[in-house]
């Protein structure tokens, strides 16, 4: 025990002395360009970050969890196998990042904001704020590494952040969305939401959907006959364990489909099948039961939602802008950019 000790203390030592030059050399890697959008370059740890989330997230699903088995990306078959998935992951992510700044961008909320004083401030409110919720600021740092992060990475997301708000704001300002409850009121009201549960099934060949498709519309004739209850489909046909719970499907923030079929029915009817990318839907539309407010004043379900619900719609509205900014963003690769592969990235 005394030897083994004694062994990690000295390797503790030696990797202490070589500690500063390690991280210089990190640092200096992670500060590298990898290319560019617009007026804004990337580097090359923002692209780490992202990169190693994702691998570590889909070792997590396709991986055994057998930590002495090593990862996906240990095995070269393996790793070619999912490398296309980690590539349109990675790159979809870097692209929303940029998109962003670049719609701001559009909207003459440059650059010169998202770098100046008064975003600066409210960061580094933020990195303090973060700081503090650690026992220490070495064990801060700590977190930081084996994230694969930065401070300074920190600070791009928290600075991105508020970017997100100017858009949101530059957009209201245009009339982009509804931003009057009593409007936004009408128009839910207007065939453009419907209070309802649902049970859903997802699947990832065809094969799946045909027998999940079976296994819904058996429950769903069960739910229309009585023999089963609403909460019993959801118990028995349900892969979406969040959702349980009454809530508005709303135009603009679900799938389209879904709002059409479900402000068709009446309070307590059934759907057919809805069938949206990989997942097939029942759903039943609910009955808007109202209450009894503290103060004596009769609430419903969308008076009490209402002010989240807006909010909701309004930031659907701004997802939607930035996604079409996103489709069509370009990334200019310097030539260490292009040299990188993502599933060798340690």
């Amino acid at each position: 025990m005394t030897k083994d000790f004694l062994r990690v203390a000295a390797l503790f030592v030696v990797c202490a002395m070589l500690a500063c030059g390690f991280c210089a050399c990190a640092d200096k890697e992670n500060k590298k360009v990898i290319g560019s959008v617009g007026e804004y370059e990337i580097p090359y740890e923002q692209l780490r970050f992202v990169t190693m989330t994702y691998k570590a997230e889909l070792d997590a699903r396709y991986g055994d969890g057998n930590a002495a088995n090593g990862t996906i990306w240990d095995d070269a078959a393996t790793a070619e196998q999912y490398r296309a998935e980690l590539e349109e992951l990675v790159w979809d992510t870097v692209r929303y990042n940029y998109s962003i700044l670049q719609i701001c961008a559009n909207r003459n909320i440059g650059k010169e904001i998202f770098e100046g004083k008064e975003i600066a401030t409210t960061v580094d409110e933020q990195i303090e704020a973060l700081i503090a919720e650690y026992p220490s600021k070495k064990e801060y740092k700590a977190d930081l590494e084996a994230r694969y992060a930065t401070e300074e990475l920190f600070r791009f997301y928290f600075a991105l952040d508020e970017m997100k708000y100017l858009l949101h704001a530059s957009m209201k300002k245009d009339g982009a969305f509804l931003s009057d409850e009593q409007e936004f009121e009408e128009w839910l009201t207007s065939a453009n939401s419907a209070y309802v549960q649902h049970f859903l099934l997802y699947h990832e060949s065809d094969e799946e959907r045909e027998d999940n498709y079976i296994i819904l519309e058996n429950a769903r004739q069960k739910l229309i006959s009585g023999e089963l209850t609403l909460t019993q489909c959801i118990n028995l046909a349900n892969d979406d364990l969040y959702n349980v719970a009454p809530y508005y499907l709303m135009r603009n923030v679900h799938e389209d489909a879904l709002v059409n079929a479900a402000v068709k029915l009446d309070v307590d009817e059934v759907s057919e099948i809805i069938e949206v990318e990989g997942a097939l839907y029942v759903i039943v539309r609910m009955e808007e039961t109202p209450i009894v407010g503290a103060n004596g004043t009769i609430e419903t379900p969308l008076s009490l939602q209402l002010t989240n619900l807006l909010s909701t719609y309004q930031w659907a509205i701004v997802g939607d802008a930035v996604k079409v900014t996103q489709e069509a963003l370009v990334i200019e690769l310097n030539d260490y950019g292009k040299s990188i592969d993502l599933v060798t990235m340690k």
